[in-house]
């Protein structure tokens, strides 16, 4: 009984399913392909319309007066305060107005205020020339010295300020010191907008500029056609173009530049006068280099000025003497120094070669320099200038302890108003001694060396093997409007 029903059932679903089946397979396959043959209409695409405006509807007094609001724009400053600094030592005194007559010189092509707005542009170079970048260069750099360095240093550009001449300059030899002037007020991130030095680093610009001939050599005042003074000049304008961007100084720099370009040797030296003898001078163009450097990194479109750059390279370490470590101040007859040691391997080091076999003997030779102010050596402002620049760009354990040497000496050793009398007049000799060249040499020198900390920080790090370009990402553009 129960095998009949079983089989009558599967009969029954045989039958039922067969057909059914099938046509529950045939669905399935018309729906698969009524999928793939369905598609998605393309969205419509936004519709733009164009408005054609006549001319004559626009409103150009309300143009101008949104320009004028643009003008008006509030000061923008560094929002963060410098680093505190001590002042045990007597503040610098009140200074009075400065109200002196503009210099005798046409200036029909230049504006310096109006031809921009005079910003400070951080570059690569310049990035610890702001407030926030002096806190953190001193912080980490100065360690303990650096709220009494600070400190000397502004006493020393207060008193730049008071002593700068009625036409803009510093003297003796006007050229040379009114550019280490400048550079010691741009080295402090001040521009002609700062609220404070503004109206003396413009001073010091026009009279610079002043002094340039057709030629593009700063040579008028004083009888200074010399490299010396040139070089510094140039430096001293390639910085500030470098720093504002003032349109004007463009080409001033560029022409100073081209002769610094011109009067180079073949084998990459420099010698008074720019000679093309066989004489070549370490010193001298330790300060062409600087200015080289320094336009190179404003941007300045010099035909050769890498090529020149490169050359030097070779000049400056075809006079290392292997055995020392140390540098010649001429040829291989010539004396080793610390002065000429230090600002040769500060030229390697701005030019991409710091890591360089001879800037490293050079650095060791240097390992016992002195910065002692009652027993110096001669040339001491020139070369401690050059051996903290040197040592800085090293780093490390040398420089720590050159740090610890040099800070308190040159604090303990200030004036009382701010200036400096160079450690030279203790010397016996009259060679070297340095007095001779007056008091804004000497506080010029030791300012810049006081500012080491923040000067060259993101450009002249130890590690560089090649100059910075002039595009780099991180370029940073404080503008004071």
């Amino acid at each position: 009984m129960n095998m009949n029903v079983r089989s009558s059932m599967r009969m029954i679903i045989d039958h039922v399913w067969g057909p059914t089946g099938s046509v529950i397979l045939h669905v399935l396959v018309v729906v698969a392909l009524l999928r793939l043959v369905t598609y998605k209409p393309l969205e419509k695409a936004p519709e733009v319309e164009v408005v054609i405006m006549d001319p004559d509807a626009v409103d150009l007094d309300e143009f101008e007066k949104e320009l004028e609001q643009l003008e008006d724009r509030p000061e923008i400053v560094d929002t963060i305060a410098p680093p505190e600094v001590s002042f045990d030592m007597e503040q610098p005194p009140d200074v009075a107005d400065f109200n002196s007559p503009e210099p005798d010189v046409s200036f029909d092509a230049l504006d310096i205020r109006s031809d921009v707005a005079s910003p400070l542009v951080m570059r690569g170079l310049f990035q610890g020339r702001s407030a926030a970048g002096r806190e953190g260069a001193l912080r980490s750099y100065a360690g303990q010295w650096g709220q009494f360095t600070e400190s000397a240093v502004i006493k020393a550009l207060e008193w730049l300020k008071r002593n700068q001449s009625p036409d803009g300059s510093w003297g003796p030899n006007k050229t040379a010191m009114t550019g280490l002037g400048l550079l010691t007020f741009l080295a402090h991130g001040e521009t002609t907008s700062s609220e404070k030095y503004g109206e003396t680093v413009e001073k010091a610009m026009r009279f610079l500029i002043s002094q340039q001939d057709a030629e593009g050599r700063f040579c008028k005042t004083d009888n200074q056609p010399g490299p010396y003074a040139h070089g510094i000049a140039s430096y001293a304008i390639s910085e500030a173009y470098g720093l504002t961007r003032i349109p004007s100084l463009k080409p001033v720099m560029e022409k100073a530049i081209q002769i610094i370009i011109n009067g180079q040797q073949p084998k990459g030296g420099w010698d008074y006068n720019y000679s093309k003898g066989a004489r070549r001078d370490s010193s001298v163009g330790a300060w062409q280099i600087q200015a080289l450097k320094a336009a190179y990194i404003a941007g300045a479109e010099n035909r050769g000025l890498k090529e020149a750059m490169d050359k030097a390279v070779e000049d400056v370490k075809s006079v290392h003497d292997a055995e020392t470590g140390r540098f010649r101040y001429t040829d291989d007859k010539s004396h080793r120094t610390d002065s000429i040691t230090g600002l040769c391997i500060l030229a390697l080091q701005l030019l991409g070669h710091g890591t360089s076999r001879e800037a490293r003997a050079g650095l060791q030779a240097l390992s016992g320099a002195s910065c002692d102010w009652d027993k110096p050596a001669e040339w001491p402002m020139y070369a401690w200038y050059y051996v903290t620049q040197a040592k800085f760009h090293q780093g490390g354990q040398s420089w720590a302890g050159w740090n610890a040497k040099f800070a308190r000496v040159y604090v303990k050793n200030q004036n009382e108003d701010g200036s400096w009398t160079s450690a030279g007049q203790n010397l016996k000799e009259e060679n070297g001694k340095e007095v001779h060249l007056g008091p804004v040499y000497s506080t010029t020198l030791a300012a810049l060396t006081l500012q080491v900390y923040y000067r060259f920080l993101p450009t002249y790090k130890p590690i560089a093997v090649e100059p910075v370009t002039q595009t780099d990402k991180d370029d940073v553009s404080v503008e004071i409007l």
